[in-house]
């Protein structure tokens, strides 16, 4: 292979980075070629993916209302709003994965939709998970079978002042 000679005008501050960089033994023109060989032996491993175009409209990382289904109109906000975030998390967005999330979605209790929604959001998960129950479950307040018991409830003895000393000595020999 023939060798072409070229000029290079480099301007003070690249020789002095050619210098700082290059050992001793390599002069400035070997330097300069070892360093295009790694530029062209780091592209050449670069392969380019080959772009797929498709028709898929849930693989854009935006979506529109008008792709939600009816039943899920009063959750679209917040739908689009959680899209750009399963993507960016490197989820799978697609046709199928919509359709998938909607029959998740409409799984859960209505009451839950919005707030598994608002959750995945906050927390940048890819998925929809449905909202954990408490282990524990509250303690109602007033409860129905609450009894307050009161002294005048309950039939109690009578006191010995309330007794004269004649009834007591009576009311003593009873028991």
């Amino acid at each position: 292979m023939a060798k072409t000679k070229i000029t290079m005008f480099l301007d003070p501050e690249l020789i002095e980075w050619l210098d700082l960089n290059r050992d001793e033994e390599t002069s400035r023109s070997a330097y300069l070629r070892i360093l295009i060989r790694k530029d062209m032996k780091a592209k050449s491993r670069r392969k380019t993916a080959p772009v797929a175009a498709t028709n898929d409209v849930f693989s854009n990382p935006v979506i529109t209302a008008d792709l939600i289904p009816d039943d899920l109109k009063d959750f679209t906000d917040l739908l689009i709003e959680w899209w750009p975030i399963r993507k960016q998390k490197g989820g799978s967005c697609t046709t199928s994965v919509a359709n998938r999330i909607f029959k998740t979605l409409r799984s859960f209790p209505s009451q839950d939709r919005k707030e598994a929604l608002e959750k995945a959001i906050t927390g940048g998960w890819k998925d929809i998970y449905p909202l954990k129950k408490g282990y524990k479950p509250e303690e109602p307040k007033n409860h129905p079978n609450q009894k307050v018991f009161k002294a005048s409830d309950v039939d109690l003895p009578p006191t010995l002042a309330e007794l004269n000393e004649n009834n007591a000595n009576k009311f003593m020999e009873d028991f």
